[in-house]
């Protein structure tokens, strides 16, 4: 779906208001004719509308209201809000994706969305969120291009019964020029439609089937990446990871057929060369039996989205490149360590002990505690090969944190204020949850081993802090981190207005995008 621009007279080359559905969005003791009177005018239908009568605003209530066929804005979508006193982006979000969602079951393929009634929306209380003009046309456009998010790649044939998405949806100015639409205005739209872009695109390597999403496909989509945006990318195979004393990353992959990669992407703009970068880290883990240590059988095809870390550092690198002002934002390096994790005659066995690439041994206690692994190795790369202004890592780590969190909370690990204030708001401002857990002293002993340095897992009780506890290990004193856990919401089984088809969310992408303009993060 494309995203438009109009103005209501049209002039200096602007298209004036025309669309098969316009929708406007109202709070309970507002008139609708106040909050949007410019579509009023547009739409005098509207004055005689019996509907009208019957819209009392109500949360998720909506009217559709219809006017003659040849009128340009023949038809309006009423959506209620509820009280002002109630209202959070989240809702918002919401009301937009279902608003669209009906218009493309009614088959409408052009869509209009007035300013102006966005602009009555700001000031409203939505916690730490700034809600100015920008923020919700961002808002917006994003919450209606994830809402169409569909899964077909892998039919042989398209549902030809389902209905075609919206062909566009335009955004609708009040100016007389094409200038009054205002630079503001047009980048939040593109950097919505860009950070929606960058989670579609994540949603389809996390729920890419691992007999098509392997470690080697990951490098050639970040190849792909590299090449339409710009980036350098480089990419070690099985024996070059071997070779570089990656040893734990090399004992996860080793017992598959498909042999493990380590993905480098950097976003350098010109004269930013000696620039400290911000380095985000994404499990890649194509496929998880948990090795030796085999899962059971029930759910394990869900394991195909054991990459939604990797998927949302690639997702945000197809984000950034999209970006009108890439040029101008930091420096960036991803890391994606991938691999599948497989039983086999050449798998490693509980009890083995690995070097990594930091020089620290690790005993394998559980070969199914593979995701810290393959981190650990990509947290001291990121330390040897650059001075990072942050480490952020992303992995669906533990069962124990959607215990503690369940399936849409990820849990944040982080020693640095600063870093956990900014993914904090970030996270709020997109509608992502999450939320601070402890890194305890007290618990780094169980992570003891008679035969080497330490061993990769604790006890079952605080697992998820284990693991944290596990990476922090391998951070040099004085690096910037923060770990996040994404266990539940990078991949859940259930569908929501943002997420129709279960699975993959590309949790992470829109949250990291926050972070790169975040002062806190870049320093």
């Amino acid at each position: 779906m494309d995203i438009r621009f109009q103005n209501a007279s049209g002039k200096g080359g602007g298209l004036p208001w025309a669309a098969e559905c316009a929708i406007i969005f109202v709070f309970e003791q507002e008139s609708p004719s106040d909050v949007a009177p410019a579509l009023w005018e547009a739409a005098p239908w509207l004055e005689i509308s019996p509907g009208l009568r019957d819209f009392r605003a109500k949360k998720e209530e909506r009217a559709l209201l219809y006017g003659h066929p040849e009128n340009a804005l023949s038809r309006v979508l009423l959506c209620g809000l509820g009280s002002k006193d109630t209202f959070t982006l989240n809702l918002f979000r919401d009301s937009v994706a279902k608003a669209v969602q009906l218009c493309r079951d009614k088959g409408f393929a052009t869509i209009g969305v007035p300013v102006e009634n966005l602009d009555r929306l700001e000031g409203a209380s939505v916690g730490k969120s700034i809600v100015d003009r920008p923020a919700l046309i961002r808002e917006a456009v994003a919450a209606a291009l994830l809402s169409l998010h569909r899964i077909d790649e892998w039919r042989s044939k398209k549902d030809e019964d389902a209905p075609a998405d919206p062909r566009w949806l335009a955004l609708l100015f009040t100016g007389k020029e094409p200038s009054d639409v205002g630079d503001a205005a047009h980048r939040a739209a593109r950097q919505g439609e860009a950070e929606a872009g960058g989670v579609l695109y994540a949603r389809y390597l996390s729920n890419g089937p691992a007999n098509y999403i392997t470690p080697a496909v990951l490098a050639e989509e970040a190849q792909k990446l590299a090449k339409a945006y710009g980036f350098a990318c480089t990419v070690f195979d099985k024996e070059q990871i071997e070779a570089k004393g990656m040893g734990a990353l090399f004992a996860v992959g080793r017992g598959s057929a498909q042999g493990p990669r380590f993905i480098v992407l950097e976003h350098c703009p010109k004269g930013k060369e000696q620039e400290k970068p911000l380095v985000v880290v994404g499990k890649g883990i194509t496929f998880d039996t948990g090795g030796i240590s085999l899962k059971p059988a029930a759910k394990m095809h869900e394991m195909k989205g054991d990459m939604g870390g990797a998927a949302a550092v690639l997702g945000f690198f197809q984000a950034l490149g999209s970006f009108a002002d890439a040029g101008e934002l930091p420096r960036v390096v991803g890391l994606v360590p991938t691999a599948e994790n497989m039983p086999g005659g050449n798998a490693t066995r509980p009890g083995d002990v690995v070097t990594t690439l930091s020089g620290k041994t690790v005993e394998i206690l559980n070969t199914d505690a593979e995701g810290r692994l393959i981190l650990c190795d990509a947290l001291t790369y990121a330390q040897q090969e650059y001075a990072p202004t942050a480490i952020i890592d992303l992995a669906t780590l533990t069962g124990a944190c959607v215990v503690a969190l369940g399936d849409d909370g990820a849990g944040l690990f982080t020693e640095d204020r600063a870093l956990r204030g900014a993914i904090m708001d970030g996270a709020e401002a997109v509608g992502d949850l999450v939320w601070p857990l402890p890194l305890w002293d007290a618990y780094d002993a169980n992570l003891k081993s008679d035969v080497a340095d330490f061993a990769n897992m604790g006890p079952r009780e605080g697992a998820a802090i284990m693991a944290a506890l596990f990476l922090r290990r391998f951070i040099e004193k004085g690096t910037r981190w923060a770990h996040l856990d994404i266990a539940g919401p990078g991949y859940v089984v259930k569908s929501a207005p943002l997420l129709p088809i279960s699975g993959g969310t590309g949790m992470g992408v829109r949250l990291l995008c926050r972070c790169l303009r975040d002062e806190r993060v870049i320093g």
